[in-house]
């Protein structure tokens, strides 16, 4: 297992020593599992799942395309989702800063 070292804000610091009771570690460890399943969902959703979630009209022009243009359609779909959760990472540290 890999020892990580993070940093916090003072006050965050005082919060937390608040309550020693709470597994800090654990806390992180398990956040860091929960947003890497959600950042590699992208990678490992089936088209099946992707058309579920799709509006209803939007799919019906899906269906419509020749079928390379509906595998280019899910690739750059793919690529503004994963753009979509780096702009939100980059969001989540400048707030931290």
């Amino acid at each position: 297992m890999t020892n990580i070292t993070f940093s916090v804000d003072d006050d965050i610091h005082k919060k937390m020593k608040e309550h020693p009771e709470i597994k800090w570690t654990e806390i992180l460890r398990q956040s860091i599992v929960n947003y890497l399943k959600n950042v590699e969902e992208i990678d490992v959703i089936s088209i099946k799942d992707f058309r579920e979630r799709l509006d209803p009209e939007l799919l019906q022009k899906i269906e419509a395309l020749e079928e390379q243009e509906e595998i280019l359609f899910y690739k750059e779909a793919k690529k503004m989702e994963q753009e979509r959760l780096n702009r939100l990472q980059d969001l989540e540290r400048s707030s931290d800063n």
